[in-house]
């Protein structure tokens, strides 16, 4: 592969802005980075990719710029592959692609031996049309939603957040029709629907999820306690953990009445109107490292 047939993108503003920092000292060791990538902050993503017609996206930002550039890719009838070079804070796709540090990213890009065609979560929002690996709503999406509004920093921003939803954020009571076949209400705190077994830090939210089983993973938590007890990180397991206070299903396609509060990939969003989310099966193709040195506890994919 030519290096012309290779688009390097960045977002500079990522992980509050030391995304660019990243980017030059990472450039400075690996001389086969171009010094000045596109900036997807100050261009149109689909123009660029358009015009260049790459075969691969190198994408260096966080888990919201790879959003941006699958919308940008997923439409097009020849898609260019994927491949992440992890700036962000969340990361939670580069975790699952066994690409989390740099230095794997790098080997990723250069060796491109392995891949990966992952589904994608197609929804009703208009501003936000997709995402790749976490829609949910509810008490997760409020603490991303207090992030956002009261400007937290870094890892703090998700315990000030948390805690102030733990505080604030009330159950509401969720109607959620499954496959437009049936519909139930319970009174609970978040529905979250998986696309990948981690979330942000690589926190396990939904161990079973796959990125290419073509279902939409999905866990209605009865309560914000049920949801923060089942958050495992790198193989702890908190001491109240249960299987209480949760329902696990999959289903391609729900719809979801009654809760306001939504995230995307770790963007929030309001929605008062009905959320519909459907799986698009095997979409967008990654590459990835090898399974053994993906490590996680829980394969993230169907081999």
């Amino acid at each position: 592969m030519r290096r012309d047939e290779i688009l390097y993108i960045i977002n500079p503003k990522s992980n509050e802005g030391n995304a660019g920092k990243l980017w030059r000292k990472t450039q400075k060791k690996h001389s086969f980075l171009p010094t000045n990538p596109v900036d997807i902050t100050s261009v149109s993503l689909e123009q660029v990719i358009k015009e260049r017609n790459p075969s691969l996206i190198v994408i260096a930002g966080g888990d919201g710029t790879i959003n941006a550039v699958c919308r940008a890719v997923v439409s097009m009838t020849k898609k260019p592959k994927l491949t992440i070079l992890p700036c962000g804070f969340g990361n939670a796709l580069s975790y699952c692609l066994g690409v989390e540090t740099i230095q794997k990213a790098i080997d990723v890009i250069q060796n491109k031996e392995h891949t990966v065609t992952v589904d994608i979560l197609k929804t009703n929002i208009p501003s936000h049309p997709l995402g790749v690996f976490s829609v949910s709503a509810g008490f997760d999406a409020k603490v991303v939603f207090n992030r956002e509004q009261y400007r937290y920093i870094g890892f703090r921003s998700y315990v000030l957040s948390g805690l102030r939803s733990v505080a604030f954020h009330q159950e509401q009571e969720i109607t959620f029709t499954i496959d437009k076949k049936v519909t139930l209400t319970a009174r609970a705190s978040s529905l979250v629907i998986a696309n990948c077994p981690v979330i942000g830090q690589n926190y396990i939210v939904a161990q079973n999820a796959k990125l290419n089983d073509g279902f939409l993973d999905c866990t209605l938590f009865s309560t914000k306690y049920a949801y923060i007890t089942n958050l495992r990180f790198r193989g702890f397991k908190h001491p109240l953990y249960s299987e209480l206070g949760k329902v696990r299903f999959k289903a391609k396609h729900i719809r979801i009445e009654g809760e306001p509060y939504v995230q995307i990939d770790g963007d929030p969003v309001v929605q008062k109107e009905g959320i519909e989310i459907e799986v698009m099966p095997l979409q967008l193709t990654f590459l990835r490292n090898s399974d053994k040195n993906i490590i996680q506890e829980f394969l993230p994919f169907v081999t």
